[in-house]
């Protein structure tokens, strides 16, 4: 498919993706609480060896509090930067099963294109060949085409 062909939907393969995202989002997570007890235990240790963790606590939120909010704010956009990524290898991959189930029907299938950026090109270009072979390419795999399951 060629570079100037957009994608229309967020979530090309929402099990993949939104597992994906998920994961993102809990090692986020955990990362921040992580990174909040380790303030928490540094500050007493080393700062206030005598408080007693209530009041280690409320020291470390007050001083911390900057990091705490930029550390939340940025959870959407890691989330939003990885689901840009994912569409990059989701896209792909579900063009290829959609090529595979109309080849499988024994319907002409047209040349599998990606976009400039997406990942697995070589996959499209394998896919080619081997339709090119069994005679069930619908057009030239130089001819531009395009894919009305994906612009939905």
């Amino acid at each position: 498919m060629s570079s100037s062909v957009r994608r229309h939907k967020q979530l090309v393969d929402p099990d993949v993706q939104l597992g994906i995202l998920r994961k993102v989002a809990v090692h986020w997570s955990i990362f921040f609480v992580c990174n909040a007890v380790a303030l928490m235990i540094w500050i007493r240790l080393f700062e206030q060896p005598d408080a007693d963790w209530g009041q280690t606590f409320a020291d470390t939120v007050r001083r911390f509090m900057p990091f705490f909010i930029i550390t939340m704010a940025l959870i959407p956009a890691f989330v939003w930067d990885t689901l840009k990524l994912t569409n990059r290898f989701a896209g792909p991959i579900l063009r290829l099963r959609h090529a595979l189930a109309d080849a499988s029907e024994g319907r002409a299938v047209s040349p599998l294109r990606f976009r400039s950026n997406d990942f697995w090109k070589e996959i499209a270009d394998d896919f080619n060949q081997a339709l090119i072979r069994k005679g069930q390419i619908e057009t030239p795999p130089d001819q531009p085409e395009t894919d009305a399951r994906d612009e939905k």
